[in-house]
């Protein structure tokens, strides 16, 4: 059963009681990335993810290791376009402990200028990995150029010429403007008892407070119209990598079920059309897929495929004759209820892990203001029908909005450029 309360200082907390578990996950929400980020503070957000485990005012980077280590637990973080996550997993009666040390990097996190360096050269080091990894590369440029005009265009990573010259100062008021309970969500799932929880969440972030007259509370993005482009990265790697983007939806938007039902069946399975085609019959890629990203405003259908050189034309073609097919016959009885079927089946595995709960719990609260749960999202599925899909198809693939990015050894640019007009 899921229950939403509050502290004493105002922070939402969502908890799930999961009795058949004996494991706890905990993670603390803060509502910004890169989407809240001016141009000019572009990568701060994922710059102070890092840096909060350089150390606090009790505990070094080492010990924040050694004492989650020691009592065989894990902890981590991750930054988005909207959100930043603090998170830990450990056996039930260790909760306190991953408590203790989420509250003190969020709350008395040093920020030393030594280790600022330090860490600096560690991004800069993780920019390099994107830009010599090519499909990394690819999703990096097909969700800059998708949402330009966007705050959504804004890489995560932030470029290298922001993260040499952001000081102490910068960070330190960012999470002024940032980081405060009103912006925050702190989800748990696993075996607890909730009283208990409750208390032991006072103990540790009921004290939390940030009183800048700076706070920021507009929304970080609008939604948008995306317009066509095409983008060409020349690199001489052996494979071509194929990303294009197509009008998705928002994360608020109950018709994202019936889009995850279309993702599914034309790219998301190795029962889908876009990998029976192009890799089980022609043989033509080992990798080939499509996906959605859901923000607050915006959204993008995905598609993706790396296959060589010499055969990146004949993908790109067959892709758009897949898409061509779709439009002009729609999806069929077999393929929608099996779509359904199969992600029915896919969440409620997923949901077999604390962190999966965590995860679902703590995005829904924080960026809907309620819990989306698993009975709420099964029902919302399964009320999707065959012609909910096929009424998306023609928004969805409009060639006139289409963003195409091609990475790496591009053999004819004319022709692959052709094939997108």
């Amino acid at each position: 059963m899921i229950e939403i309360r509050k502290l004493s200082n105002g922070l939402k907390v969502v908890l799930e009681d999961l009795d058949h578990f004996n494991s706890i996950g905990i993670g603390v929400w803060v509502k910004t990335g890169s989407a809240c980020e001016t141009k000019e503070e572009n990568g701060i957000s994922h710059f102070i993810e890092h840096m909060l485990f350089k150390g606090t005012n009790k505990r070094t980077a080492k010990d924040i290791a050694i004492e989650m280590d020691s009592i065989g637990g894990q902890v981590n973080a991750f930054t988005s376009k909207e959100i930043t996550c603090y998170h830990a997993r450990v056996v039930s009666e260790k909760i306190e402990t991953a408590m203790d040390v989420l509250s003190d990097l969020v709350k008395n996190s040093k920020i030393d200028e030594t280790e600022l360096d330090k860490e600096r050269q560690v991004v800069l080091e993780e920019i390099l990995m994107v830009n010599d990894t090519p499909d990394e590369l690819a999703h990096e440029n097909i969700s800059i150029n998708f949402f330009e005009g966007s705050e959504y265009s804004k890489p995560i990573i932030g470029p290298a010429k922001n993260i040499k010259r952001f000081q102490r100062s910068d960070l330190k008021k960012y999470m002024e403007k940032h980081y405060y309970p009103e912006n925050m969500v702190i989800s748990i799932a696993g075996k607890m008892d909730k009283d208990e929880m409750m208390e032991l969440l006072e103990k540790y972030f009921g004290d939390y407070q940030n009183l800048s007259d700076k706070r920021f509370s507009e929304t970080c993005a609008e939604s948008f119209i995306p317009k066509k482009s095409i983008s060409v990265l020349k690199r001489d790697i052996e494979q071509t990598h194929i990303s294009l983007g197509f009008s998705g939806v928002a994360y608020n938007d109950e018709t994202r079920f019936a889009y995850m039902v279309l993702s599914n069946l034309f790219g998301g399975s190795m029962s889908s059309r876009l990998f029976q085609s192009i890799r089980e019959e022609m043989g033509l890629v080992y990798s080939v897929y499509s996906y959605l990203s859901t923000y607050t405003h915006a959204g993008m259908f995905g598609l993706y495929a790396a296959t060589g050189a010499k055969t990146a034309k004949t993908a790109l073609d067959l892709m758009q004759k897949e898409i061509i097919k779709l439009k002009e016959k729609g999806i069929n009885d077999d393929e929608f209820i099996n779509s359904k079927t199969q992600l029915h089946g896919n969440y409620l595995l997923a949901l077999e892990s604390v962190n999966a709960r965590v995860q679902s719990i703590g995005k829904s609260l924080l960026l809907l203001d309620y819990v989306d749960t698993q009975e709420s999202i099964l029902a919302k599925l399964d009320k999707v029908s065959k012609k909910d899909v096929n009424d998306l198809i023609d928004f969805i693939f409009d060639f006139d909005k289409m963003n195409a990015v091609f990475v790496g050894k591009i053999l004819d640019q004319q022709k692959l450029e052709g094939i997108c007009m």
